[in-house]
C-alpha cells in the first residue's frame, strides 16, 4: 500500500504571545509507525515544514491529532477520504475525543500503537478495517523500533529520542493521567544508546515526559551514553535537584539544559492543580543547583488558577527574574477536555467557544475566577515581554560566563541556535 503519514500543523492561533508561530518537533511517532510498516511505500509530511503531496494517490492516511490540531485534522481527512484514501486517527484528540475523531476517519487507534499498527495495515490491505483499534495492554519499551528518520526532513542541529513513555504525577491540568500511556516504562540505556549512537546530530532533546520517575534508571542511563559525548537537553522535575550524583552523571554525560514546570509562583496555585512535587520557597535553590553541575535552566509557568487574579502577573515577574533563569516560557491554564479542570469547568458554564485552535496554552477558552479573560491575556503577554526584556540582556553574560563559555565554544552550533532564538523574538517584539 501506499501510505501517508501526518502531522497537520501546530499553529498557535491569535496567541498572547507571538514568539512561537508553529511548534515543531521530529515526528517520532510517525517514524515508529514506519518502521512498522515494513513492505508498504511509507511517506511522513510534517506539515509545519512540508508541504502535503495533494499530486500523489495514497490508499492509507494515518493522521496525529491533538486538541489544538484536531480541526485542521478533520479536514485533511475529509479531504483524503474524498479522494479514495482510508483514513486512520490516532494521537492525544483520537483518547479524549474517541467519538467526535471516528466522524472524520474510517479507523482510529487510542492509545499506543506498536502492537496494533500491523494488524490495522492487514486489514486495510483486505479493505476489513475496524472502527477502533486499542492496544490491551501497555508497550514494553524495548519493543518500540528505531524510527524512520531517513523519512524525516533533514535536521542537521537537533535529533529527538524518547528513552521513556508516561508519568507518575497527576496534576489535574494534564492530559496525561488520562490516556493509555500513563504509565512510566522504560526502554533499556543499551537500546537508547544504540539509537543516540547512529544518530548523526550532536545534540539530542529527549522528548521524554518525565525521564526521571526512576532516579536509578536516568542515572544509568547517564553513565550508558556518556562515552557517545552528545550534548542533551531533556524536561526535568525540580526534584531530582535533591540527588548530586544524578546531576553530576547528567553533567558528565553531555546534559546542557532543561527545562523544568515549575508552573506557578503560587503556593495556593500548586495545591489546587495538584502539583506535589514543588514548592515556591526552593524554587531559586533548584536553578542554582543545576547551575553549579553546568545545566541552563528554562522555566514552564501557567496562569489562571481560580485564586489568581491580576496581581499575579507582577508577582510573577519579580520571581521569575530572582530565579537566575536563562528563560522563561508563561502558558494560559487550558483545560484539555477529559481532564478535572475541563469537568469542573464545563459543570461552572466557565467554558468558552469551544475553538480547538485556542487550545495551545496561547488563549483564554475559559471565564477565570477574578479576572475577565481579556486580563489574563493581557497580563501574560505584558509580562512575557517585559521578562523578554530581562533575559535577552542578561543571555551575554550567561553566554560569556566562564562556566559556560567553553561549553559553547565545544558547541557553537548551540549558541548559534541560542542568538537566532533571541534575535527572533526581538524582531518580532519590534513588529
Amino acid at each position: 500500500m501506499r501510505i501517508l503519514l501526518l502531522k497537520p500543523r501546530w499553529l498557535v492561533k491569535d496567541g498572547v504571545y507571538r514568539f512561537l508561530t508553529h511548534i515543531s518537533f521530529e515526528p517520532l511517532h510517525l517514524g515508529i509507525l514506519a518502521a512498522l510498516s515494513e513492505g508498504h511505500d511509507v511517506t511522513i509530511v510534517d506539515h509545519d515544514w512540508d508541504e502535503i503531496p495533494n499530486d500523489r494517490d495514497f490508499d492509507l492516511v494515518g493522521i496525529t491529532a491533538t486538541t489544538f490540531s484536531s480541526q485542521r485534522a478533520f479536514d485533511l481527512a475529509d479531504g483524503f477520504r474524498q479522494k479514495g484514501a482510508k483514513v486512520v486517527i490516532g494521537g492525544v484528540h483520537a483518547c479524549l475525543m474517541p467519538e467526535e475523531c471516528l466522524q472524520h476517519a474510517d479507523a482510529i487507534v487510542i492509545g499506543e500503537a506498536e502492537y496494533v499498527w500491523p494488524q490495522l495495515l492487514k486489514d486495510a490491505a483486505t479493505g476489513a478495517l475496524k472502527p477502533t483499534y486499542q492496544q490491551s495492554q501497555p508497550t514494553v519499551m524495548d519493543d518500540v523500533p528505531i524510527p524512520r528518520r531517513d523519512l524525516f526532513r533533514p535536521n542537521p542541529l537537533v535529533g529527538m529520542i524518547q528513552a521513556t513513555r508516561g508519568c507518575h504525577h497527576t496534576c489535574k491540568f494534564c492530559y496525561l493521567p488520562h490516556v493509555p500511556w500513563h504509565q512510566h516504562r522504560r526502554r533499556s540505556p543499551d537500546k537508547v544508546y544504540e539509537e543516540l549512537k547512529g544518530m548523526k546530530q550532536s545534540i539530542v532533546f529527549f522528548v521524554d515526559d518525565n525521564l526521571f520517575v526512576d532516579e536509578d534508571y536516568a542515572l544509568a542511563l547517564c553513565e550508558k551514553i556518556a562515552p557517545l559525548k552528545k550534548a542533551w537537553s531533556v524536561q526535568a522535575p525540580t526534584t531530582i535537584t535533591k540527588n548530586l550524583r544524578l546531576l553530576r552523571a547528567m553533567q558528565k554525560s553531555g546534559c546542557f539544559f532543561v527545562q523544568v514546570g515549575f508552573q506557578t509562583v503560587h503556593p495556593d496555585s500548586l495545591a489546587r492543580a495538584g502539583v506535589v512535587q514543588n514548592r515556591v520557597e526552593t524554587y531559586r535553590e533548584v536553578v542554582r543547583r543545576f547551575h553549579q553541575h553546568g545545566i541552563l535552566v528554562q522555566g514552564f509557568f501557567i496562569f489562571g488558577f481560580d485564586n489568581e487574579d491580576s496581581r499575579i502577573f507582577p508577582t510573577a515577574e519579580t520571581c521569575i527574574k530572582q530565579m537566575g533563569l536563562e528563560d522563561a516560557l508563561l502558558y494560559i491554564l487550558t483545560p484539555y477536555p477529559g481532564t478535572p479542570i475541563y469537568d469542573q469547568l464545563k459543570q461552572q458554564g466557565r467554558l468558552l467557544a469551544f475553538d480547538r485552535e485556542k487550545f495551545g496554552w496561547a488563549n483564554a477558552v475559559f471565564q477565570p475566577a477574578r479576572m475577565t479573560p481579556q486580563e489574563l491575556e493581557r497580563g501574560v503577554q505584558s509580562t512575557y515581554e517585559n521578562l523578554h526584556s530581562f533575559f535577552k540582556w542578561q543571555a551575554p553574560r550567561r553566554i560569556l560566563n566562564p562556566k559556560w563559555l567553553p561549553f559553547f565554544l565545544r558547541h557553537p552550533r548551540i549558541l548559534w541556535v541560542v542568538l537566532q532564538a533571541l534575535n527572533r523574538r526581538v524582531k518580532i517584539l519590534r513588529d
